[in-house]
């Protein structure tokens, strides 16, 4: 809204689909003023004169839902946004009443004719001779607004927002310095080498001796303990079962031909069984589930909830060997033979606390030597040598990252988000390309030498400056709109002139 504010006759278009102007007289009279549209017992925001109603948080809530939903295409889901949507209307809501008040306290004032004349000069209410249609503003203004003078109203409060946020904008300025250092920030890219040192795991080979686990377990039983306790779910078997079926497919509302023959094949099936053949030849025969034939109906093992009901309660029913009787799902007709039950089961502390041990010393050992690498490398960049030379003495794998642009997040290939580390390369100069600085990045530690950095020429520079002062200018200014408005709200809020009924719009899903 407020980009469309700044950019006017675009943004005034776009409202005036909702105010006339020969009914000014009418409304208006002369020299005087619309006293608010709705009653404060149905405002959702208010403030001073101010009031905004469920009416207008519909229209509001209507229009961005129908920009999500341009932006997002297929992947907009109504449901899932709706929360969302709720709670930024309402923010817009707010925020509007708080740029139209602090207008009114700065003597901002929006004079009848200036609504006048925006409206007669609006193409949306012209027919096709150019004349403007009273027909056509009052149908509009009745239908979304309830009355023409609710409409004219909301212009008011809109012209006034919008003097606000012009007011706000002209304060705003970017220098030629700061355009050119905003092109030269975004073009520049460096390319690094670098190492990272796991913390938490040892590279292939080096292993713990039994002795140093034992040692660790000795030494931290106590808190070990403890995270066996914490995380007891993960050495707990539930209940499991392993099961073997046959299914012939028949849809739940199958005819009673289609379900006639469908249990004929399975009664067969049994049959067959029953009388010495093996099940998982029969299985492999008969059964039309293509997951399990080709394994004579195996299910593998699972626990309750794993599959569908049907089976669940002939696996934990029976027992090892035994076979059910035909059953129904909605998959078709089974039946389940059950090859072995499993209790649930939970190991024990001592039977894991050496398990909880190994991981822990190994971790600790990973740590100790990534922090004693770190710094034996800072000592050999501090006596001069390259990174890919101390790299070199002792074996490291050193890294090469592809050319690299500034990014908010930081993200560096094969690193991930490694917002240090890329602000660091960027600051770097090729003069002394090595860093003695330690980065830690994940469960990783990082050093970095500088090995490239790209510049754009004169011309580059010259044709991204206009683009940048723009950016930077709509930036600023919209920063400048958005602090405003947080430092009055606040101050409205704490005063209790700011009013809002949320619960009132924001749904509860």
């Amino acid at each position: 809204m407020l980009e469309s504010i700044r950019k006017g006759q675009r943004w005034l278009t776009l409202l005036l689909v909702t105010f006339v102007g020969a009914v000014f007289v009418f409304f208006m009279g002369v020299g005087g003023g619309l006293s608010p549209g709705v009653p404060s017992g149905t405002a959702i925001v208010e403030l001073g004169d101010f009031r905004m109603d469920r009416n207008d948080f519909q229209r509001l809530r209507a229009r961005q839902e129908q920009t999500l939903r341009e932006q997002l295409g297929d992947g907009f889901d109504a449901k899932a946004m709706g929360t969302y949507l709720d709670a930024q209307t309402l923010t817009t809501l707010v925020d509007s009443v708080v740029l139209a008040q602090s207008a009114r306290d700065m003597g901002l004032l929006v004079s009848d004719q200036e609504i006048q004349k925006l409206v007669l000069q609006s193409a949306s209410f012209r027919n096709e001779s150019g004349v403007f249609d009273l027909d056509a503003f009052k149908s509009y203004a009745q239908w979304e607004y309830g009355s023409e003078a609710i409409f004219l109203n909301n212009i008011r409060q809109d012209l006034l927002r919008q003097k606000m946020v012009s007011l706000l904008y002209d304060q705003a300025t970017i220098s030629p310095n700061e355009a050119e250092q905003a092109a030269l920030y975004a073009l520049e890219q460096v390319r690094i080498a670098y190492i990272a040192l796991d913390l938490e795991t040892l590279p292939p080979g080096e292993t713990l001796a039994e002795d140093q686990v034992q040692t660790h377990l000795d030494e931290n039983r106590d808190s070990i303990q403890v995270i066996y306790d914490a995380t007891l779910d993960q050495y707990s078997e539930p209940e499991r079962a392993q099961a073997r079926h046959i299914l012939i497919q028949v849809g739940p509302d199958a005819d009673e031909e289609t379900l006639s023959a469908a249990r004929s094949k399975i009664d067969e099936a049994r049959n067959r069984i029953v009388s010495g053949e093996a099940f998982d030849e029969v299985a492999e025969q008969l059964s039309e589930d293509p997951g399990s034939r080709d394994q004579g109906g195996d299910l593998g093992v699972f626990a309750r909830g794993d599959n569908v009901a049907e089976i669940d309660q002939a696996s934990f029913s029976l027992e090892p060997g035994e076979m059910s009787e035909v059953l129904r799902s909605d998959f078709g007709f089974h039946i389940v033979e059950v090859l072995d039950r499993m209790p649930s089961s939970t190991r024990s502390f001592d039977e894991v606390s050496l398990e909880i041990a190994r991981n822990q010393a190994r971790a600790k050992a990973a740590t100790e030597r990534a922090q004693d690498l770190a710094q034996s490398l800072q000592a050999d960049f501090q006596g001069g040598q390259s990174l890919e030379e101390a790299a070199g003495v002792r074996e490291l794998i050193v890294e090469t990252s592809p050319l690299l642009a500034r990014r908010p997040d930081g993200f560096v290939p094969g690193l991930g988000a490694a917002p240090s580390v890329l602000s660091e390369a960027f600051g770097m100069d090729l003069s002394t390309p090595t860093s003695t600085t330690v980065h830690s990045v994940g469960s990783q530690l990082v050093l970095l030498q500088l090995i490239e950095r790209i510049e754009p020429s004169s011309e580059e520079l010259e044709a991204a400056v206009e683009e940048q002062a723009e950016a930077l200018l709509s930036a600023k200014r919209n920063g400048m709109v958005q602090q405003w408005v947080e430092t009055r709200r606040s101050e409205w809020e704490k005063d209790g002139a700011l009013k809002v009924n949320s619960a009132a719009v924001i749904s509860d899903s």
